[in-house]
């Protein structure tokens, strides 16, 4: 009521507040908003509230007396209504359209919407049982099949995507595997890379792949935002909104590689050798190598199957692990020389700014490796790299051990991931950015 009454700001008259999730501590609290209109306009809305701020909270203050403390107020966008909304006009479409599967409804209470971890929230995803037979009706209703990883894509993403286009082109169908720019050149050793597309001229479906949020795909977001096509949405991420006409998340994978693997089994789909090598550089890269707290026994035994299906383990992590450019081991030594330690060693953390990589002559994808020497500290709890991608924009990347979870770091921000590894982008300029995120990941080690 408060902000509706009271603010004169007019970018947050279309507003309003869906949830309020205090910290443990009572320091912070993170403010769910509605937003209806576009992404420019839900994005002002943003804005707006971050400027008001210090009037919230002043105005808290002088109502609320017997508050100690006044929190800090981090907003995020709820994107429930307007997924409502999108997929209420995609049904009504589908009226006057050829049989399509019908859409799987949307969990009751996804995790990465309150910011909260899988061992605190119930989450029930549709089991692969239940869809498998829509996702197959898709599959065979359709020939031209977008298949989308994220921008900024990783080897789980982008393999993930490379390899289901390998087994939609084995059954005689025309898939055209996309990633938002930039193109991840660095994973350009995985097969099927040069089919990359750019802008696919025929669409008869949409698989994405390894993206919780439909804000990661960049400008190809409005693909799957414009209700023309049929979405399947393949993810492990506990976060994921469901943005998918058919969604199928697996959090107990250990890879959106691993989930991929078992569709591809349960619709008795091949999975040629290429499919098998892209698979499982997304299984070894985010297990780390098989080193990550997510290297179960079916990760395991499941690396085994690839390399049976023609994967070659030694190759692979050559070009996973050890064939970096000159220019990515001299910005890595910048960022570690720029590293700052706190809380005794908890907390470690350092940045990379547009004029390291051109004294390094790097380019931004070649950053990812740095957060992964941040992490390799004894004492650290929560790791946090800094990316100066414009002068008002900051991407974080947070690796976490312990108690911690890299999600409260992150979800605060608009951001999500996993408990052990997330990331956000904030429209902020490199020392502001640093200024929120440090303060509320201090208060957070601190209340621990």
């Amino acid at each position: 009521m408060l902000m509706l009454t009271e603010m004169k700001d007019p970018r947050i008259r279309m507003a309003s507040v869906t949830e309020v999730r205090p910290s443990r501590d009572l320091r912070s609290a993170t403010v769910k908003v509605s937003a209806i209109g576009t992404d420019a306009e839900r994005e002002a809305v943003m804005a707006g509230l971050r400027h008001a701020e210090g009037f919230l909270r002043s105005t808290l203050g002088d109502r609320l007396e017997n508050l100690k403390n006044i929190p800090r107020l981090h907003f995020v966008l709820d994107d429930s209504i307007a997924y409502a909304v999108r997929v209420s006009a995609m049904l009504r479409g589908l009226d006057d359209a050829p049989p399509t599967p019908p859409a799987v409804a949307r969990p009751a209470h996804p995790s990465g919407d309150t910011g909260m971890t899988a061992a605190t929230t119930a989450v029930t995803w549709p089991a692969l049982s239940d869809v498998a037979g829509d996702i197959r009706r898709i599959i065979d209703s359709s020939h031209h099949i977008v298949c989308m990883a994220h921008k900024d894509a990783d080897a789980d993403s982008l393999g993930s995507a490379l390899a289901f286009a390998a087994a939609l082109r084995a059954i005689g169908k025309a898939p055209h595997p996309v990633v938002p720019d930039p193109v991840p050149f660095t994973l350009d050793y995985l097969p099927g890379f040069e089919t990359l597309e750019r802008e696919p001229e025929q669409i008869d479906a949409i698989f994405t792949f390894d993206c919780a949020t439909t804000g990661r795909f960049g400008e190809k977001r409005t693909l799957l935002e414009s209700g023309a096509h049929p979405v399947v949405n393949i993810d492990h991420h506990v976060s994921n909104t469901a943005y998918g006409s058919i969604n199928l998340i697996q959090a107990d994978a250990s890879a959106t590689g691993q989930v991929v693997f078992r569709l591809l089994r349960a619709l008795d789909l091949p999975i040629p050798p290429e499919a098998a090598t892209n698979l499982y550089a997304a299984l070894l890269t985010d297990t780390g190598g098989f080193r990550h707290e997510n290297t179960t026994e079916a990760a395991l035994r499941l690396g085994a199957d690839l390399v049976q299906l023609g994967a070659d383990p030694a190759w692979i992590a050559l070009k996973s692990y050890k064939s970096r450019a000159v220019s990515t081991l001299r910005l890595e030594a910048l960022a570690v020389a720029g590293m700052h330690s706190e809380l005794d060693g908890r907390l470690v953390w350092s940045a990379v700014t547009r004029g390291m990589l051109e004294e390094s002559g790097a380019a931004w994808q070649e950053t990812d490796g740095v957060i992964d020497v941040l992490q390799s500290v004894s004492t650290m709890t929560l790791a946090v790299l800094f990316k100066e991608l414009q002068p008002e924009l900051t991407k974080i990347s947070v690796r976490s051990r312990g108690d911690a979870d890299a999600t409260d770091l992150c979800t605060p921000f608009g951001g999500g991931g996993h408990r052990r590894a997330a990331g956000a982008e904030l429209h902020l300029p490199l020392a502001a950015a640093q200024e929120r995120v440090l303060q509320l990941a201090r208060e957070l080690l601190s209340a621990a």
